[in-house]
């Protein structure tokens, strides 16, 4: 009898005496995909202990079922999953990338309670050469826009004063304790080697508005302007500053006619001629 109870009581201790199969889960995978413009992306998904379940790619944004199992429901033909035979792997396969394709992904798994995993995805515009161009995407994950205000394409002339205003809305989430600004991938300080640079920062309980001011623009000025969160999410702007100044002119019926030296000469002389045959006449 006790010899009965002592073996019992060691199946009882001992692991695996009685094993229940573990639900799915996503093995560890990359969390963001970066890709060229035209060129394949790749969005990984491995879940282990799948079973019965099935495994749903959707965009978050709009919430758009893209495929469902092997099955693809979105209507764009360049979305199709990959799911070698015997594999736990899972992949979206995005055809000739688009900076449009950038955003938030989730790689879902319809068990109980449904499990999920994001992946972001970030489309370099093959266009810019600012390394530092990302759409404003990563923002999508917390319910963060960046944005900034007035025309992404400006122009100012030489000498002015530039001023940039980037706003920040977390829709009361907590807000970012700094915001970064670029010239390209240069970022810009109160100290930085050009001299006459303004950064203000106002808080409030859903917005942060960052403003930059250069004074004395030039040439050397020009370019791609960025305001970065170290919430997430990218705004941009491109200056261009022109030298030449404007040129004389007067207005006639609404529309700008310029006055060449070449056209003033033959003003002068053809005035010279009328006022000697005038004087002329009157003899």
């Amino acid at each position: 009898m006790y010899r009965l109870l002592l073996a019992l009581t060691m199946g009882l201790t001992t692991p695996g005496w009685c094993s229940w199969p573990s639900g799915p889960s996503f093995v560890a995978s990359p969390g963001n995909v970066t890709v060229s413009e035209g060129s394949h992306a790749f969005l990984p998904c491995r879940v282990a202990n799948l079973g019965d379940k099935s495994v749903t790619w959707m965009r978050r944004r709009g919430l758009h079922i893209i495929t469902a199992g092997l099955l693809t429901y979105s209507p764009d033909d360049r979305y199709r999953v990959l799911h070698p035979a015997n594999t736990d792997e899972w992949t979206l396969h995005i055809r000739h990338a688009q900076p449009g394709d950038g955003g938030w992904y989730e790689c879902q798994v319809n068990s109980d309670p449904k499990i999920t995993t994001p992946v972001l995805l970030i489309v370099r515009d093959k266009n810019l050469e600012d390394p530092f161009y990302l759409h404003d995407l990563a923002a999508d994950d917390n319910n963060t826009t960046v944005r900034i205000e007035g025309a992404h394409e400006r122009y100012i002339q030489r000498g002015s004063i530039l001023a940039i205003t980037c706003t920040v809305d977390h829709k009361g989430r907590a807000g970012p304790s700094q915001v970064a600004w670029y010239q390209g991938a240069t970022r810009l300080h109160y100290d930085s080697p050009r001299g006459g640079i303004a950064l203000q920062t106002e808080k409030s309980l859903s917005r942060t508005v960052s403003r930059l001011k250069l004074s004395a623009v030039t040439p050397t000025d020009s370019g791609r302007y960025s305001c970065r969160p170290d919430t997430g999410g990218f705004a941009s702007v491109t200056l261009h500053v022109q030298t030449d100044q404007p040129r004389a002119a007067v207005q006639q019926s609404g529309h700008n006619a310029s006055i060449s030296p070449s056209s003033s000469l033959r003003l002068a002389l053809l005035l010279l001629l009328l006022t000697h045959l005038l004087a002329h006449t009157h003899r």
